[in-house]
């Protein structure tokens, strides 16, 4: 059982990025008084606040008496794994979507994977896997074998802004798995760590869409199918992959997470042929191979 926590995050957050990209694209499809009712924002807004009430309500009482004990650097800590994975990382996943199709948003992605697990070294003293910088060597071809197919077939190379904002996502992403697990070893229930957090982040991107697109904005959430698909968003894939990844924190190190997570490649990448018709290459097989024998190797030579 102590495997379930992390499978249904694979699964979960593998279908993350199909789901918005189909949602950004049906969006599109579907102005409202000529407005794109889909934005980072509410999209975000409504998703998080799933979250963050989901998780706060039950502990509510208990939440003022844990924030009085909390000291300053915990303080700073929750913060940070805020900015970085309930904010920063969260924006720079959506934009690089706009620009790149979902397979190469995947894949560059799955640097965070690799990071993650230095920046643990680095800041938390936790061992790599013996197996590690193989491992990595793997991963990292087989990351860029389908840029290189690409370009040998003449194709258009991923567009820049969305490299730029993926390479962005990926440094914040892989940070907010360092705090995560910190966050996690203090053993704080997850009223706070999730439905504090989640709700305060929830309330920023309802006063970013108040300011870059004025109150207007949420009157597209009164149409249906907008709130109807973004809290299944929200409900199916936000909520469930956050309290799954918590969980395997609690039973796994970063390292481990990591390079189990890197399932969820296979997931999106599966999900996108199938769901939105995106096309895969050879290169791109052969690149998923790589990546998965690269994981493979990394756990089961990290826990020989």
């Amino acid at each position: 059982m102590a495997w379930l926590p992390l499978g249904l995050y694979v699964l979960l957050k593998g279908l993350n990025a199909t789901a918005l990209k189909g949602l950004q694209a049906y969006g599109a499809a579907n102005p409202i008084g000529g407005e794109n009712p889909i934005s980072f924002c509410n999209v975000f807004f409504v998703a998080q606040l799933i979250v963050g009430l989901a998780a706060l309500l039950p502990g509510r009482r208990q939440l003022p008496a844990l924030l009085r004990q909390l000291r300053g650097g915990d303080r700073r800590l929750l913060a940070l794994d805020t900015l970085l994975g309930l904010l920063l990382g969260p924006v720079a996943f959506y934009f690089s979507l706009e620009s790149l199709t979902v397979i190469s948003q995947t894949l560059l992605f799955a640097l965070v994977l690799p990071l993650s697990a230095l920046l643990a070294r680095r800041f938390l003293g936790e061992a790599l896997p013996r197996g590690f910088w193989l491992s990595f060597g793997l991963i990292a071809l087989g990351l860029l074998l389908p840029q290189l197919g690409m370009a040998g077939l003449g194709g258009p190379m991923d567009e820049l802004r969305g490299v730029i904002w993926a390479l962005l996502g990926v440094l914040a992403f892989a940070g907010a798995g360092v705090s995560g697990r910190a966050i996690a070893q203090r053993g704080w229930p997850i009223s706070l760590t999730v439905g504090f957090t989640t709700t305060i982040s929830a309330l920023i991107f309802g006063a970013l869409a108040l300011v870059l697109f004025g109150p207007t904005h949420f009157h597209l959430l009164s149409a249906r199918w907008v709130v109807g698909v973004i809290m299944v968003y929200g409900i199916g894939l936000s909520l469930g992959s956050e309290l799954a990844l918590r969980q395997a924190y609690r039973r796994w190190s970063v390292a481990q997470v990591s390079l189990w997570g890197s399932l969820t490649i296979v997931v999106s990448v599966v999900s996108a042929a199938l769901l939105l018709g995106e096309p895969v290459l050879p290169a791109t097989v052969l690149g998923l191979v790589l990546v998965l024998l690269g994981t493979r190797m990394g756990t089961i030579v990290g826990g020989a």
